[in-house]
């Protein structure tokens, strides 16, 4: 497997055989909430992600208007994906589900018009987008499809 991992408890796994399509940061005010502070996470199509295990679904209206539809493990209630209306047959999975979490890097900044003033980047990112970004995220999507 190439990237593997689990949740808090380890109740639910996730594994891959692929790097992500992207991976980017979120500073926006519901994400802080959500998660305590700013959210890292990498996309995925849906089928090329495995998930194994139970979930409880949490279904909330994100920064540009469609829903989100977040995953949540029943026993630690750790945040272990997201899908979104308004990317259909894509899935966001957090950073931080993943055993070695550093060999992600996000390119991709959404909500820096919400994003916490001292938290810096380490000169990764290379777009930096106030709101939702969803337009950037999907072009980058398709463009990294093409090249894996």
């Amino acid at each position: 497997m190439k990237h593997e991992g689990q949740c808090h408890c380890g109740k639910i796994t996730i594994e891959t055989e692929l790097d992500p399509m992207l991976t980017y940061t979120c500073g926006c005010n519901s994400c802080r909430r959500k998660g305590g502070s700013v959210g890292a996470r990498v996309m995925y199509a849906e089928d090329e992600v495995k998930i194994k295990g139970s979930t409880k679904e949490y279904i909330y209206e994100g920064g540009s208007g469609g829903k989100i539809y977040s995953q949540h493990c029943e026993n630690c209630f750790t945040l272990t994906h997201a899908t979104f209306d308004y990317m259909e047959g894509v899935v966001a999975l957090p950073i931080g589900m993943f055993d070695k979490a550093k060999d992600f890097k996000p390119r991709l900044e959404i909500w820096t018009s919400e994003k916490l003033d001292w938290l810096k980047d380490d000169g990764s990112i290379v777009n930096k987008i106030e709101d939702s970004g969803v337009k950037e995220r999907l072009v980058e999507l398709l463009e990294k499809i093409e090249n894996r």
